[in-house]
């Protein structure tokens, strides 16, 4: 059976990692003022964006707009249900963004029109579908996903990887350290979310004190501070490494940052972390973070998450 994967572009996994996965990503498009942007994951174009976009600071500077109920319909019935048998969507937190609920709607058409192109086509008829919002974001969306395509290669049956990522999308926790807490503050606001507010944007900007943000089913909240985004990004770390050593669900960590990569193995923390993950046979995967993390983020931000059945946050 052909099984693929269907993911949002905020996904934080590597471009190398999905199209040797054949994972397809579906763009999004970020209006920055009077501006069109797609992203679709192509790291030359993530690069540039952070140097010629990101230092614009404006309170409606952005927005994202995902693909609509239509696109996607047309992304599955021109392409998807010819290629594969059964298909697993996976999108970003239903809280942050409308993807879910336009592919859910979609989901709805596809089934019911799937028969006569696959019938013309000549391939046996029977097709599945699966959308599942990870219930996270970032790098916390591209846990379940890293863990899909390594349960596909092991020749899992779409009822058990389905199983296994619903159970994993409950366990994985996402950190997140931001460099500048302009572009989180005025995003949060502007969405409701009140992880950040005024009193700890005000402070944090004369102080550095930066936040340590957590995402765990579809809930972002403050965990923590600390004096300085080096000392964020060690904290992430080190916690990453202590989870590695009491056991984590699924084999892989997801890394982004928000600019250029070279500069993560360097980061304090990061050289532990790398040892630590290769002793205990666990896969790290880093990659740019997203254009749509990085409006909403500001550029430099460091994320990192992992899936575990009991963590705790403190």
């Amino acid at each position: 059976m052909r099984i693929g994967i269907v993911v949002d572009s905020a996904c934080d996994l590597p471009r190398d990692f999905l199209d040797q996965n054949g994972v397809l990503v579906m763009p999004i498009t970020l209006r920055l003022g009077e501006q069109l942007i797609e992203d679709r994951r192509d790291p030359a174009e993530t690069q540039a964006f952070y140097a010629r976009q990101l230092d614009r600071k404006g309170e409606d500077f952005a927005e994202s707009i995902p693909y609509s109920v239509r696109q996607i319909e047309q992304l599955f019935l021109e392409r998807l249900v010819l290629d594969y048998d059964y298909v697993f969507c996976l999108t970003i937190t239903s809280t942050r963004s409308p993807i879910f609920d336009h592919a859910i709607q979609a989901s709805r058409a596809i089934l019911t029109q799937y028969k006569a192109i696959r019938r013309e086509a000549g391939v046996p008829e029977r097709f599945g579908l699966a959308v599942l919002s990870t219930r996270n974001l970032f790098t916390g969306q591209a846990i379940p996903v890293a863990e899909a395509v390594r349960l596909i290669r092991l020749g899992g049956s779409p009822s058990e990887i389905g199983a296994r990522l619903r159970q994993l999308i409950e366990q994985t926790h996402t950190y997140l350290v931001p460099a500048d807490l302009f572009h989180i503050y005025k995003r949060a606001s502007k969405k409701g979310d009140t992880s950040l507010g005024w009193g700890a944007y005000t402070l944090g900007s004369w102080l550095d004190v930066k936040p340590i943000l957590h995402c765990h089913r579809d809930v972002t909240s403050t965990v923590g501070k600390v004096r300085g985004f080096n000392a964020g990004v060690e904290h992430l770390c080190e916690r990453a490494s202590q989870r590695i050593q009491a056991g984590i669900e699924a084999p892989s960590v997801c890394i982004s940052y928000g600019g250029d990569l070279s500069r993560v193995a360097v980061l304090p923390g990061h050289a532990r972390l790398a040892k630590v993950a290769e002793d205990n046979g666990v896969q790290l995967l880093l990659a740019p973070m997203s254009k749509t993390a990085a409006v909403n983020v500001g550029p430099g931000a460091f994320s990192i998450a992992f899936a575990a059945a009991k963590h705790s946050l403190h």
